[in-house]
């Protein structure tokens, strides 16, 4: 008997950050922490990914305040256009392409810092297949350097016969 039913297919994960800078309260992160791009050759063929994020926090965390939020930026736009970097200097209002909100995890007070382990599932990729994706740091703590921003890309894969 056939498998009518639609299963998900995946490629590699991509770390697209390894090691992010430490970002300040309501911060965006510097292009410079893109550690792996997301061109065409890694993402063909996926019309959306998993995006996980792994943060270390300082202490004091409010619940109030702990999102950290997922921007999408579409590079060689008809050819060679870029969209602008979304960056705490010179675009605090460029936040075209909002995505979702990761949600850390609070902590209370102590001397420790915090990990948070986050995902948004089903982001959409551009038909071109080619971005970088940015968080702005939401929260009302710093985030410690280290951080990591991977890319799972995924597909549809029709029925099997």
């Amino acid at each position: 008997m056939a498998d009518a039913s639609i299963k998900v297919g995946t490629t590699t994960q991509i770390v697209h950050v390894g090691s992010g800078t430490s970002l300040a309260a309501n911060a965006f992160m510097p292009s410079s922490d893109v550690s792996t791009a997301l061109t065409s050759t890694n993402l063909a063929l996926y019309p959306r990914a998993d995006i996980q994020l792994f943060i270390k926090h300082t202490a004091t965390m409010s619940s109030a305040s702990q999102s950290v939020y997922l921007y999408r930026r579409d590079l060689n736009f008809d050819g060679t256009g870029d969209e602008p970097v979304p960056n705490s200097a010179t675009n605090t209002l460029y936040k075209a392409k909002f995505i979702g909100a990761f949600t850390a995890q609070p902590q209370s007070a102590t001397s420790n810092s915090h990990s948070s382990y986050m995902q948004i599932v089903d982001v959409p990729l551009p038909g071109n297949c080619e971005c970088e994706f940015y968080i702005e740091n939401g929260t009302n703590t710093s985030i410690l350097a280290g951080w990591t921003l991977k890319v799972l890309p995924k597909t549809d894969v029709g029925a099997t016969a």
